[in-house]
């Protein structure tokens, strides 16, 4: 009888680790700009650029963008910007050179001062999770050829393999042209820019990217000294090569934007009110087959011995994925310290993770989101400022087929973010939070790599009895009594009309059992 193989091509999560770093550096004012008199607000942001899997670590390189708010001298907004590269590793034990690696960064905590009327120092807290996966390639027994299939007992297995594992980068470009609102700008301040909403799907030889861009634009008017804030959306839509993917394959998309760039020209009127965006965005893709096998786990020849060698397999199984968006609304007090409110232009934040709890079929994530508000304050010495406050949040999170002791990961950010002021000291901050939660559980399996058929020897075919009266036990099953006593499941069913259905007996049932000779 010739033996049917099946290679069965599964993910192994190696390890997931979370390190943390501390960068640290100084942003020099440029000299066609005013020197220092408050630091309003500090922002940065990170992505990386390299990451490769070494023994027992994954080493990676990226790179921090710091943007300085500030209020001059002149007492007018200006900004300025700087970046420092990063390179370090996170231990992961097991990790190998040839292995499949996932790197995210993200910043907790970032800190500013003025060291004098030229020069901003900085500290950021940079948190970085890695993972490392290995690919198992077994070629595992599927079937017995000639043998019926009743004497065959196969299992399902379904496994999760990486097909594409990839970092590319892309443009998002768009004019924008002011509304007549807007008056005209004299300088732009800051272009703020994050992935609000997207898409991805697998094609073939290609994923297909969609979604939005939302950007806030701070700047300078001629009409007045106050900042003015223009906030927009830029859809955006596209195709990298992915060489191996088909539509049926699921993609795991990471979206950062690295640096983004603007011009300013003039419109029909003369007014420098057309600015064209150039934002280059990097896409981390991992694109994966779900697959459901049926392979062999144990089976029997009439007055044969069968011998089977096996191993385990030990598998990531992506038990359940979730996107969803949550609301967060929060009364906001400003506090001691920060002067009184009198209009507010502009609120951002940004959404961070503090823990994930896994519970039956539901995964709750808390966190808090930085909100960083931005007021005009009606005091000439100090005529805008900017305060940070935390909201926390609590979001739970159906998944179906999650239990504890498995593991979640989940991606957040802001959607949409606006504000309604209550007071000269109080705001209610309104934001949509996208969640992307997948539940992994890793599996063990023995499957079996080859099997030996010899014939029965005599001796121990003769001491099967031929005809049984068996009582059933506990944990039997008419394939396992079939396979006992050298018979068939069918056959035992037509000497047994109490056998209702034959993947259902229990303990105290009496049958009898005929031993078979081919």
């Amino acid at each position: 009888m010739d033996k049917t193989y099946k290679n069965i091509t599964a993910d192994k999560a190696i390890g997931r680790e979370t390190a943390q770093l501390i960068q640290e550096g100084e942003i020099v004012v440029p000299d066609n700009k005013p020197d220092i008199d408050i630091i309003l607000k500090t922002d940065a942001y990170v992505y990386p650029e390299m990451k490769r899997p070494e023994e027992n670590r994954l080493s990676y390189k990226g790179n921090m963008v710091v943007d300085v708010l500030y209020m001059g001298k002149d007492k007018n907004l200006h900004s300025m910007t700087g970046e420092a590269p990063i390179s370090d590793f996170i231990n992961i034990e097991g990790a190998d050179e040839d292995m499949l690696s996932e790197i995210n960064m993200h910043i907790v905590n970032m800190e500013s001062r003025k060291v004098n009327d030229r020069k901003v120092s900085y500290k950021a807290m940079l948190e970085t999770e890695g993972s490392v996966t290995e690919q198992i390639n077994i070629d595992t027994v599927s079937g017995i050829e000639g043998l019926d299939e009743e004497q065959q007992r196969k299992i399902e297995i379904t496994t999760n393999r990486t097909v594409l594992n990839k970092t590319e980068d892309f443009s998002v470009q768009e004019r924008i042209t002011l509304p007549a609102t807007k008056p005209p700008i004299e300088e732009i301040l800051s272009v703020e820019a994050d992935i609000a909403n997207y898409e991805v799907r697998a094609g073939e030889d290609n994923v297909s990217i969609s979604g939005d861009m939302s950007v806030a634009m701070l700047y300078i008017s001629t009409e007045g000294s106050f900042p003015e804030v223009y906030e927009f959306d830029i859809p955006f839509n596209g195709t990298l090569e992915a060489e191996g993917t088909e539509p049926d394959m699921y993609v795991d998309a990471a979206l950062f934007i690295k640096n983004i760039f603007y011009d300013l020209s003039e419109n029909d009127e003369g007014e420098r009110g057309i600015v064209d965006i150039d934002a280059s965005v990097n896409a981390e893709l991992t694109v994966s087959r779900s697959e459901t096998d049926k392979v062999l786990e144990d089976a029997y020849i009439l007055n044969n011995t069968v011998d089977m060698d096996s191993t385990e397999l030990c598998y990531t199984a992506v038990i359940c994925r979730n996107r969803s968006q949550y609301p967060v609304k929060e009364a906001v007090t400003i506090p001691e310290g920060c002067p009184d409110m009198l209009q507010i232009f502009k609120t951002g934040g940004k959404a961070y993770i503090d823990n994930v709890h896994i519970y039956d079929n539901r995964v709750v994530i808390e966190g808090v989101i930085n909100t960083d508000i931005m007021y005009i304050t009606g005091n000439d010495e100090m005529p805008v400022y900017c305060c940070n406050e935390s909201i926390p949040f609590s979001q739970s999170v159906e998944t179906r087929g999650a239990r504890e002791g498995m593991e979640a990961s989940v991606q957040s950010n802001i959607a949409h973010i606006g504000f309604n002021m209550l007071s000269d000291r109080e705001v209610e901050v309104r934001c949509a939070l996208n969640t992307t939660t997948v539940v992994k559980d890793m599996r063990c399996v023995t499957l079996v790599t080859d099997v030996d058929i010899n014939p029965m020897d005599e001796e121990l075919l003769d001491k099967i009895p031929g005809i049984v009266i068996y009582t059933v036990r506990k944990g039997d099953t008419l394939w396992k009594l079939a396979k006992r006593f050298n018979t068939t499941v069918s056959d035992i069913v037509k000497l047994n009309d109490s056998i209702e259905d034959p993947d259902l007996i229990y303990p105290g049932q009496k049958f009898v059992i005929v031993k078979k000779r081919s």
